[in-house]
């Protein structure tokens, strides 16, 4: 709306820098900034009779936000805990907040938005953070996100038990029986090769 009434030359009546010259020019204006708005926010401009001050409660009523918000804001960065979830989920939560109270114009600097995070963090990321908190400058959010990913990849894989398969099958006789057999046969093949240079085998068993 506001790059519209700027464009029609009438923003500074509505803004209050310059009285309105005419009241049916002031009508006007506030025809068109009605005509913009839904049912839900009609509601709180229905006392407003000049576009300054029409203007003024949407400014107080929908972007200014309200110290009770701001405050839950900060609050929900106070005890901020991992448990369970993953390091995505984990700091993309605490991102929203981060860019939440931004908007409010209330920004939380980085230094301590990795404070709230480095407290909330499960204990096995616990040396990454000590690592973090003694650099000169703040780590940034990407390369942090980035360090946590790569930790938790490789301590769930340190927590994967190690299979290895035996290269040999193992006998399902015992070593002595198996040598014993063994020497058997070799017995009977050198008998069976013996009678083969003396003539043809005859007789049974």
């Amino acid at each position: 709306m506001k790059p519209y009434l700027l464009d029609q030359g009438v923003y500074s009546y509505v803004d209050g820098s310059f009285p309105c010259p005419l009241c049916q020019q002031d009508k006007l204006i506030m025809s068109a900034i009605l005509s913009s708005l839904s049912t839900k926010v009609l509601y709180f401009v229905v006392d407003c009779h000049t576009s300054h001050g029409l203007w003024t409660t949407l400014k107080t009523s929908l972007v200014s936000p309200s110290n009770s918000r701001i405050i839950q804001l900060h609050g929900s960065f106070q005890d901020p805990r991992q448990n369970d979830s993953t390091v995505s989920a984990y700091l993309q939560q605490a991102n929203m907040l981060f860019d939440e109270l931004a908007v409010t114009g209330k920004p939380l600097s980085i230094e301590d938005f990795n404070l709230y995070i480095f407290r909330g963090l499960r204990g096995e990321f616990q040396d990454l953070v000590t690592i973090f908190s003694t650099r000169a400058e703040p780590i940034s959010y990407t390369d942090l996100y980035s360090h946590l990913l790569i930790d938790e990849f490789l301590h769930k894989a340190s927590l994967q038990p190690i299979v290895t398969t035996p290269l040999l099958s193992t006998p399902s006789q015992p070593l002595s029986a198996f040598l014993s057999q063994h020497q058997s046969w070799s017995l009977v093949n050198n008998y069976k090769q013996n009678s083969g240079r003396n003539g043809p085998f005859h007789g049974g068993w």
